[in-house]
């Protein structure tokens, strides 16, 4: 799985705490590998290898356990023909924030990016649960969604050369 660079960066960094290494062992670490002295300046092979070599030494990454599946609880379930367009709005934000392109993930985050955008849409009336927008509004913020990830797909791949 291809992460992007600013999740190899978080994960490099908690690598460096969980060895316990100081700054100083860390930076030679990163010129010997990449003969560069900072994650920032690095393309994603770069980081690649330094989390690999990390790894080597006993970086041992864990992830927060998020249930059975990549679907939320409330959709998890359904059979893929049941699924809602709200089903939808949720597997689309659980991708986004599984590629490390949100800071937040949670529902209560997609609620809040959902009521926002809603108002537009809903003529300048928010709503305090998504169930209660219509489908056609969902499409909307659907698709609103999937351009925002795009978007972010596409920046990262600039970035990355």
């Amino acid at each position: 799985m291809r992460l992007s660079k600013s999740r190899y960066i978080q994960l490099i960094h908690i690598a460096k705490t969980q060895l316990a290494w100081d700054d100083e062992l860390y930076r030679s670490i990163l010129v010997t590998l990449t003969s560069k002295s900072s994650c920032k300046e690095m393309t994603v092979p770069e980081l690649d290898r330094v989390l690999e070599h990390m790894k080597s030494k006993g970086f041992k990454p864990v992830s927060k356990k998020r249930g059975k599946g990549r679907n939320s609880p409330i959709s998890r379930d359904r059979a893929p023909g049941e699924k809602t367009p709200l089903d939808k709005l949720r597997q689309t934000w659980i991708e986004m924030a599984h590629g490390g392109y949100l800071r937040d993930g949670s529902e209560q985050a997609l609620l809040t990016w959902s009521k926002n955008q809603a108002k537009r849409f809903n003529r300048g009336v928010a709503v305090e649960r998504l169930e209660w927008l219509d489908d056609s509004v969902l499409i909307l913020l659907i698709e609103q969604l999937k351009k925002w990830y795009q978007r972010l797909v596409k920046q990262e791949e600039l970035a990355n050369g």
